[in-house]
């Protein structure tokens, strides 16, 4: 049984988190809660108290960082390497942990490709030019949209050719479901790239996709406050 000095630890924790969910709006950046006033027991208990959902985000290299989502939509249990002392972690809520946003903003808005791609791979090309012409509508209109590459006649040299431009991101997530998903950010802003792949392998969708987030990621504004209520009858729970 936790000690009432935890449970008061714990309670003053989810008194945070309902605050943020509340004022939580979906495109802002996400609201931060630091755990390094629980102890490591509290933290654990936190933590099943939260729940895990079926999503991962992580930025590797020497800052890295992994977010796992919790069992309440918006709301992310982020960890960070913190020298000797292990692991520290922060409640991040948002449509994303706030770490996904601090790696991307510097990325550069998407350029045109090389002249030079149009007689190496004429399928590749026709696809990166959708894709600047969406990504120019997107600063326009700030409305999101996606490429559905296996309706373009692609070749695995063609999509050797894609990855070179499109490269590698500082962020990469997958969810678990009855595929499972990998989200890859590329190194242009707002830029993602989908594979979703069977238990057996098979791919079943690959995306590009232009937007802040992912849409397999995206909710509407009103699950954070069913996340905020749901945060609510725990504290009544503990108030019990």
């Amino acid at each position: 049984m936790p000690s009432p000095d935890s449970v008061s630890q714990i309670e003053k924790v989810l008194l945070a988190l309902e605050q943020a969910l509340l004022s939580q709006r979906l495109w802002e950046r996400p609201a931060q809660i630091p755990l390094a006033s629980l102890a490591r027991r509290e933290q654990e208990l936190l933590r099943g108290i939260l729940g895990e959902g079926a999503t991962v985000v992580e930025a590797p290299g020497t800052d890295a960082r992994t977010a796992v989502a919790t069992s309440f939509s918006g709301v992310w249990l982020t960890g960070k390497q913190s020298g000797a002392e292990g692991l520290s972690y922060t409640i991040d809520v948002g449509l994303l942990p706030a770490f996904v946003g601090e790696k991307t903003a510097a990325l550069p808005a998407l350029a045109l490709p090389p002249s030079s791609l149009a007689s190496e791979s004429v399928a590749a090309w026709a696809v990166l030019r959708e894709l600047v012409e969406k990504a120019r509508a997107w600063e326009q209109e700030l409305r999101p949209c996606e490429i559905n590459l296996l309706l373009h006649p692609l070749s695995p040299a063609d999509y050797e050719q894609l990855s070179g431009f499109l490269g590698r991101g500082p962020v990469i997530g997958w969810m678990e479901g009855w595929c499972r998903w990998w989200l890859f950010a590329t190194q242009w802003r707002n830029v993602w790239r989908i594979e979703v792949r069977s238990s057996a392998g098979r791919c079943e969708a690959s995306l590009l996709e232009i937007g802040r987030c992912p849409a397999v990621l995206t909710f509407p504004q009103s699950a954070f406050l069913v996340s905020a209520r749901r945060v609510r009858r725990l504290l009544e729970l503990y108030g019990e």
